[in-house]
């Protein structure tokens, strides 16, 4: 895609909060957690395991919760075409409300959260919910700091958008 386009897939970091410039390593720890257990199953759930969340409902709403989060993720890459970005978005970046977008702002960051919350369902112990905390605190500064910038870049076209749909929800919670 980057051959094809010649645009930048990682954005800018510019003006951005240390949380948001995180969200890189709080995927990286949430992907190694998973790969370790994959192999090492027995050690990861020795790290503090939350007794009453280990159970088949758990196992099936987590399962349930990464795949509906796969889906927000696609639906997201897709209405955004070559305007993805990895990191946050560069100057060159188009309004996309098409989509997905028609009906929440940041369908890859809320799957995101299914993903991680639904990887804690699995695995619940502490360390995954630590890791899980910590992946939705970054992607959620990432996000924010998307808007300041998309804010700039697009002003009252962006605002009114803001308006009518809400950042992780089809609707908008608390004050217009």
């Amino acid at each position: 895609m980057v051959k094809k386009s010649g645009k930048d897939p990682h954005g800018t970091h510019e003006g951005s909060l240390l949380l948001t410039r995180l969200s890189s390593v709080s995927i990286f720890l949430w992907l190694g957690l998973i790969i370790v257990y994959i192999f090492f199953n027995r050690l990861v759930e020795n790290l503090w395991l939350i007794n009453f969340l280990s159970n088949d409902i758990s196992i099936i709403i987590g399962m349930i919760m990464i795949s509906i989060g796969f889906l927000f993720e696609i639906l997201g890459i897709i209405a955004l075409g070559l305007n993805f970005r990895i990191e946050l978005p560069t100057d060159d970046t188009e309004l996309i409300t098409s989509g997905i977008y028609r009906v929440m702002r940041n369908p890859i960051v809320f799957g995101i959260f299914l993903l991680v919350i639904g990887s804690f369902l699995i695995i619940p112990t502490i360390i995954v919910l630590v890791i899980c905390i910590f992946n939705i605190l970054t992607f959620n500064s990432k996000a924010i700091d998307e808007e300041k910038f998309l804010i700039l870049r697009f002003g009252k076209d962006y605002k009114k958008y803001m308006n009518k749909v809400g950042r992780y929800l089809p609707y908008r919670i608390g004050k217009s």
